[in-house]
């Protein structure tokens, strides 16, 4: 990835994360100017790739366990760096946020509560064969949620210096 491209995508990320934690959304003009940047830089390769995750994303979506400008960021980080590379960076990303989730339920004491609404939750998928959302908005308590754009960023920072560093190890 050529540095301005991964100047702009870096860019893209602290904007979404600034907003999604000091607003709690994620701005979709800020996304859209990604996508747009995106696409000047790797054309149809953005296009394959950020669709493809935009469709998983939107079932997340769907089944309340995260924001819709959560899924058009992943979306964007996978069309900028491809399915294997923007796979990865989502990936790390999560594992941030699932050990920032974590260690917010277990310093709050609610951890067991919500393991127990997840394995419910899960049960009743299985049973009922039908999916419903998570959580309900009024449902939601300060303590279990977390703002995911800082953790896609933090991922995918750390996957850029990560594969950068094994790229010039290789050589």
């Amino acid at each position: 990835m050529k540095s301005v491209e991964t100047g702009l995508l870096c860019l893209i990320l602290a904007g979404a994360a600034w907003t999604d934690v000091s607003e709690g959304r994620i701005w979709n003009w800020w996304l859209a100017a990604g996508a747009a940047a995106g696409v000047w830089c790797r054309g149809e390769e953005f296009l394959y790739a950020a669709s493809v995750v935009l469709v998983f994303a939107f079932l997340l979506f769907h089944m309340g366990m995260m924001g819709a400008g959560d899924g058009k960021l992943m979306a964007v980080i996978a069309g900028y760096l491809g399915m294997n590379g923007g796979t990865e960076a989502i990936f790390m990303g999560m594992l941030i946020g699932a050990f920032w989730s974590l260690g917010r339920l277990w310093h709050s004491k609610g951890l067991k509560t919500h393991l127990i609404h997840l394995i419910a939750y899960f049960m009743r998928m299985f049973q009922t064969g039908r999916t419903e959302k998570y959580y309900q908005k009024e449902q939601k308590e300060p303590a279990c949620t977390i703002p995911l754009a800082p953790c896609m960023a933090a991922g995918t920072y750390l996957y850029l210096m990560v594969s950068g560093a094994a790229a010039m190890w290789r050589q």
